[in-house]
């Protein structure tokens, strides 16, 4: 029944367009007789109402008249079908929109935009591709909604230097992002996405370059500087990698906890072990967090002994409670503790741990998104540098 009800809201537009054909054919008798459309209609209305939605569809759009007084009854049939999934159903409708002769130039760019988007939902990307492209060269009103479109399609393809060219040909007045992400931060990930590529295949090099590319796209890029420190440390170059991870808090400190474990190796090959511990102090004290009270935790124990670390650990348990921190005070003292209160702590350790596995450590503050692993691309709602990590009791 929700069919019929769906094409009941498009009754009225057609009973419009096939009233207005007819009047228009009255005044020409090089039109098709008006009997034909009223054939289709009346058959359109039984499909209808027998439940045969392919077939109301069908004979609607015999009955319809393509012209400029119907274009958009057309337009939102296949709109509709495409975001119910009908993505076949509405490809046809479109198509025979762009067959019919009698639209303006406008009107059939209308229409070569929708068939683009049909294709883009189907995942006939090359066909999308190449009536964008066309867009882009003819239509003054709708390259921006192409060049948006060719940057989706790109990015689903990891062609990230056309998707950067897309981008770049974007107007920044007129750019409507999915996220909060600007043109430069967009095209600073697609640099970065070429980045982890190179650095996979060690292709420093390359990396460098692509880096550097980003960084000029987006001085604020955290993930460009945290790559680049990857990039040194692999090389080495420690203390330039020190240098870029010491951006990261300037840039987003939401991204400090990714770097961590490079920070420390860094400060470590340099021999500066009291700056390290000077400098995450400074942090803590900036960027609350804890990550930084377990990182902070760790040196402690290895430079002084468990009660230090476990003392450190409580007295920020009491300004911030964190069931990640809980749970490793309970792992400082086990080794220490005997009896009945061994067996509680070994108990509350096993009701921790359950509880620390069952909850994310990343959430996308756009759809909800969440998990354990971090995304630069929400593999929710597809939108850049929207995942963050959770923050709280349950997080950081």
């Amino acid at each position: 029944m929700g069919d019929i009800a769906i094409f009941l809201l498009l009754l009225a537009g057609v009973a419009i367009g096939f009233l207005a054909g007819r009047f228009s054919r009255t005044r020409s008798s090089k039109q098709t007789h008006p009997k034909d459309y009223a054939l289709n209609y009346y058959k359109g209305l039984s499909y209808l109402f027998n439940e045969q939605p392919d077939g109301a569809i069908d004979a609607f759009i015999g009955a319809l008249e393509v012209n400029s007084d119907t274009l958009e009854t057309h337009l939102a049939l296949g709109n509709m079908l495409r975001r119910r999934g009908e993505v076949t159903k509405a490809i046809k409708v479109h198509q025979n929109l762009l067959a019919r002769p009698g639209l303006n130039v406008r009107q059939q760019h209308e229409s070569q935009l929708e068939l683009a988007r049909d294709y883009v939902k189907s995942g006939l990307l090359d066909r999308a591709e190449a009536l964008l492209l066309e867009l882009v060269k003819l239509s003054p009103s709708y390259k921006q909604q192409a060049l948006d479109h060719l940057v989706e399609i790109y990015q689903d393809e990891n062609e990230w230097d056309k998707a950067i060219a897309a981008a770049s040909t974007m107007d920044e007045k007129l750019f409507r992002p999915r996220s909060a992400a600007t043109l430069a931060e967009l095209k600073a990930h697609f640099a970065c996405e070429q980045a982890e590529e190179d650095l996979i295949l060690k292709s420093w090099g390359k990396a460098r370059s692509h880096l550097q590319e980003a960084l000029k796209f987006d001085r604020e890029s955290a993930r460009a500087s945290l790559l680049f420190a990857q990039l040194e440390l692999g090389q080495g170059r420690y203390r330039e990698a020190q240098a870029h991870l010491h951006r990261v808090p300037q840039q987003d400190p939401d991204y400090i906890l990714l770097g961590l474990d490079m920070l420390c190796e860094c400060y470590d090959k340099l021999g500066d072990v009291r700056g390290l511990h000077k400098y995450l102090l400074v942090l803590l004290n900036q960027h609350p967090g804890n990550s930084l009270v377990l990182k902070v935790a760790e040196r402690l124990r290895w430079t002084n002994d468990d009660y230090t670390a476990a003392d450190f650990i409580a007295a920020h348990l009491k300004e911030r409670p964190s069931i990640r921190t809980l749970n490793r005070l309970v792992e400082l003292h086990l080794p220490y503790s005997e009896g009945r209160a061994r067996e509680n702590l070994q108990l509350l350790k096993q009701l921790v741990d359950r509880v620390v596995e069952e909850k994310p450590s990343f959430c996308c503050n756009k759809c909800g998104f969440t998990g354990n692993t971090m995304h630069w691309l929400c593999p929710g709602c597809k939108a850049w540098g929207t995942v963050k990590p959770i923050r709280g009791v349950a997080g950081e």
